[in-house]
């Protein structure tokens, strides 16, 4: 009988040391924040505004998910203070787009490097996070030439603090378009040793009347972020716009149907139904004669 109650005993106590070890995990569990990992990127927009790209992610339940609504704030380092640009939220993509300020109304370090950095204090669902981006001030220069009947678009990569040319950096060179823009030239033009490549634009790309927007990118690079430059050129070929939509033609719609398609259609059914109809009338003549 005591060995009975012994056990018994035991048992309680096993339980009780299971249910509260499950009930404190639980709680931990409910009180634990995820993390969030923040990307950005700086884009320079040669004679427009730069912007710095921000991503937002979280891995939630083992899977990488967006977080959107996160409000952030925007700021630039320099000699170990920060200095704030502004604020910036994502949105249902957990994406967000800052538009910064002319980089003349921000400090480089001696190096000609500047630092801004993205960072988000927390909430009850997420711990607090940062990142920062380092880049160097560059430009691209476009000119447009023409030699032997072949188009050429000219790009000069510059560093802006030291005024020296940027060598042997790919140089993406493309045509706007309505989805994605069209490479032309080679898959990696290579700048010489005075920072400049030399693409030819095939004849035969259409323009509104006959002008390519021609973007020169420098993509993602570690020194001196994304540098786009935009040049229109007029080497396309004009578009021509068809004004026979509100004329009457056979591909128009119902409203403009060709008169000689009205006029045969209506002939056609009084020339089918006229007989019948003829026929009708007497019929009904005799049968009442």
């Amino acid at each position: 009988m005591k060995i009975h109650t012994s056990i018994k005993f035991l048992f309680g106590i096993t339980l009780a040391i299971f249910m509260s070890l499950t009930l404190i995990s639980g709680l931990h569990a409910q009180s634990e924040k995820n993390s969030v990992r923040i990307k950005a990127d700086y884009t320079k927009v040669m004679d427009g505004q730069s912007y710095l790209d921000i991503k937002v992610i979280s891995r939630i339940d083992r899977q990488m998910v967006d977080v959107p609504d996160l409000d952030m704030e925007v700021y630039y380092e320099y000699d170990y203070e920060e200095f704030p640009l502004g604020s910036a939220k994502t949105d249902m993509s957990g994406k967000s787009r800052f538009m910064l300020p002319p980089l003349s109304e921000m400090k480089a370090d001696s190096t000609g490097m500047y630092t801004l950095g993205v960072s988000f204090g927390g909430n009850d669902e997420f711990k607090r996070g940062s990142r920062t981006v380092n880049f160097r001030d560059a430009r691209i220069e476009t000119r447009l030439e023409q030699r032997d009947s072949t188009n050429y678009v000219e790009a000069t990569l510059t560093d802006t603090g030291t005024g020296l040319p940027v060598p042997d950096v790919s140089l993406r060179v493309q045509v706007q378009r309505l989805i994605r823009p069209l490479r032309i030239g080679e898959e990696f033009n290579y700048t010489d040793e005075n920072g400049t490549v030399f693409v030819p634009v095939e004849a035969g790309i259409p323009g509104l009347d006959g002008l390519l927007n021609i973007e020169v990118v420098l993509p993602e690079s570690e020194d001196y972020g994304t540098v786009k430059a935009i040049v229109e050129a007029p080497y396309g070929k004009p578009i021509v716009l068809d004004t026979s939509f509100n004329e009457r033609t056979l591909w128009s719609p119902r409203s403009k149907t060709p008169i000689f398609i009205v006029i045969f259609t209506i002939l056609l059914i009084v020339v089918t139904w006229g007989p019948i109809l003829y026929l009708i009338r007497n019929l009904y003549k005799i049968s009442k004669s």
